[in-house]
């Protein structure tokens, strides 16, 4: 019987890294990263991808994809201010350092 097991670990990703990390993200999914939910997984599992985080390189599959979870049961989605971000929203939120309010008065407009 095989059965794959998931020990918690803590790792830290240098803040300077998560713009370019939720960016690449984002890509992978395409027009589907405006819709979906931001997680810590999509950041560590590309940061895995870009082997920032070499000690888990022996997740990165074959195809590429990362089996890593970082949430026990579901990953939990992102939020900023009581509100859930999709990739999209975690990306311009890092990228251009605004805040939320400012963000939804933008959107607003």
């Amino acid at each position: 019987m095989q059965v794959k097991v998931y020990t918690p670990r803590v790792i830290e990703i240098a803040s300077e890294y998560l713009p370019a990390l939720a960016k690449r993200a984002a890509d992978s999914l395409g027009e589907r990263a405006g819709e979906i939910s931001a997680t810590r997984g999509h950041l560590v599992r590309q940061a895995v991808q870009d082997g920032l985080l070499r000690e888990f390189d022996d997740l990165i599959g074959e195809d590429g994809t990362v089996d890593l979870v970082c949430d026990p049961g579901m990953e939990i989605p992102l939020e900023l201010e009581n509100r859930t971000l999709t990739l999209c929203e975690l990306l311009e939120a890092l990228h251009y350092k605004r805040n939320w309010a400012e963000m939804k008065s933008n959107d607003a407009a």
